[in-house]
Parts: structure tokens; C-alpha cells; sequence
């Protein structure tokens, strides 16, 4: 498809590759509305080339999946304050690619880059910490 049809899918949501891409990984649109291009661990930004602009080889991909396996809570970093944070299992493609904790403020920002399985995390987590990952990724 081409990058008009291609625009609209990433303003849904959707994450994106062109088929002449020798790296790995995909374009999404952050929650600032720019282009990042995801590689499976970090997201960058991603500087469209003319070429990029009038390609027609752009395809839809599927994200990485992340299966949060469980959350940690601890007062004592933060002086009283609360410190959620979250322990994820990363998927590409079914293969397990690697396991991260992520900070509560960060999941929201990354759930643009991933998506979060959230039937599998809820074989891992309680209800009431379910409920939590809906409310911090906003489904």
C-alpha cells in the first residue's frame, strides 16, 4: 500500500514496515502524534526519506506482544511515595525476546510501541492489579 493508505492505519494504531527494509522492527505513532521506529527493544525516531514518502511496498505488521507476569510495589524508594513498577515478558513473532521491568508512568508510553496481552497477563495477575494495567494503558 501506499503511505496515504499507510498514515491512516498508524492514526488507528497499527504499526507498519516497508518490504525493502533490511532492519528489523516498525513504525508506529507515539502519543504526540510523531513516527517512531520500533526495533524490538528501543523506540528512535524515524526520519522518512523521500523514498519512504512515495513507496508503495508498506505493509501492516503485528507489534510485539507483552505478557506482564507481575507487579512490584515498594514505599521505601520514593520517601511514602508509592513505586509501581511492572515485570514484562516481550514476544516477537512467538518467540520470546526478552524480560524487562518497566515504571507505572512508562507503561502507558510504551503500550503505543507493544501490545499488551492482556488475557495472557491476567494468568500471571490478581483481578484488582488487571484492573490497574487497564487503567494505566487506558482499554
Amino acid at each position: 500500500m501506499d503511505f496515504k493508505q499507510s498514515a491512516e492505519l498508524l492514526k488507528e494504531g497499527c504499526a507498519l514496515r516497508r518490504e525493502g527494509w533490511s532492519q528489523n522492527g516498525y513504525i508506529v505513532q507515539d502519543e504526540q502524534g510523531k513516527i517512531r521506529f520500533f526495533d524490538h527493544n528501543e523506540p528512535n525516531v524515524f526520519e522518512m526519506t523521500l523514498e519512504d514518502i512515495l513507496a508503495d511496498d508498506w505493509t501492516q505488521v503485528e507489534k510485539d506482544r507483552w505478557t506482564i507476569v507481575s507487579i512490584s510495589y515498594d514505599r521505601e524508594l520514593m520517601e511514602g511515595k508509592l513505586f509501581v513498577s511492572y515485570d514484562v515478558c516481550s514476544e516477537q513473532d512467538g518467540k520470546i525476546l526478552n524480560n524487562r521491568q518497566i515504571d507505572e508512568e512508562e507503561l502507558s508510553k510504551w503500550s503505543y510501541y507493544v501490545n499488551v496481552d492482556i488475557f495472557r497477563t491476567s494468568q500471571y495477575l490478581n483481578e484488582k492489579d488487571i484492573d490497574q494495567v487497564k487503567q494505566v494503558i487506558h482499554i
